[in-house]
């Protein structure tokens, strides 16, 4: 019987080791991680390097419907951001005037004088829980106004899966037995995450990148 205490007594103490463990990393991770898909290049130039030297204009992102009117501005203001960072053009500048479709987009870029405009859209964007269910969906075509030809078409969608907490009775009670945990500072939502990393992507596609960082 004090033998079958023992081995007992071991195996439970292995379980509550490895449940540990598995709560310090659980705590440890500051964010779901985000599953990103590669950017889908549906057109773009055959020497990118052609339009280094160009000026683009980037007016608000045309959203779909139910999305924040917001996040439609702080995606342009990201994409300004990353393409002025990365050096892809020469200039960059914001435009302040929405356009509701590529031929508005275009009269917007002839009046600031710009050879590119940014014509961006949001299709799906949702903000998800410290749980994780994030997603965003958008596509971006680089327009030449004086042709009014499209130079660049790019989409990417990438998604935050959901990290369900574990509710076993053992986790319960491990967790019960530990001190709080400090939690960090909550960083950005992870939409605008997402933008600035879908803005990099493109950036370096346009620069004539053919593999982005995963």
């Amino acid at each position: 019987m004090r033998r079958f205490f023992i081995l007992f007594l071991s195996f439970l103490l292995a379980g509550m080791t490895a449940s540990c463990s598995t709560i310090s990393q659980r705590q440890s991770s500051a964010q779901v991680a985000v599953q990103k898909g590669a950017p889908v290049v549906y057109i773009h130039p055959l020497d990118p390097q052609a339009y280094a030297m160009s000026s683009v204009g980037i007016p608000p992102f045309d959203l779909a419907s139910g999305i924040n009117p917001r996040l439609g501005e702080a995606a342009a203001s990201i994409f300004q951001d990353i393409l002025l960072g990365r050096e892809t053009f020469h200039r960059v500048k914001l435009l302040p005037e929405h356009y509701g479709n590529a031929d508005e987009a275009l009269r917007a870029g002839r009046r600031e004088k710009v050879d590119l405009i940014m014509a961006g859209r949001i299709n799906y964007a949702l903000e998800g829980t410290e749980l994780g269910g994030s997603r965003l969906d958008i596509s971006v075509r680089l327009l030449n106004t004086r042709t009014g030809k499209t130079i660049w078409h790019i989409e990417q969608s990438m998604e935050q899966p959901m990290d369900y907490p574990r509710t076993d009775i053992l986790h319960s009670l491990l967790t019960a037995l530990q001190p709080p945990a400090i939690r960090r500072s909550k960083g950005a939502p992870v939409v605008v995450n997402m933008l600035a990393q879908s803005a990099v992507d493109m950036a370096d596609v346009m620069a004539g990148a053919r593999y982005v960082k995963r």
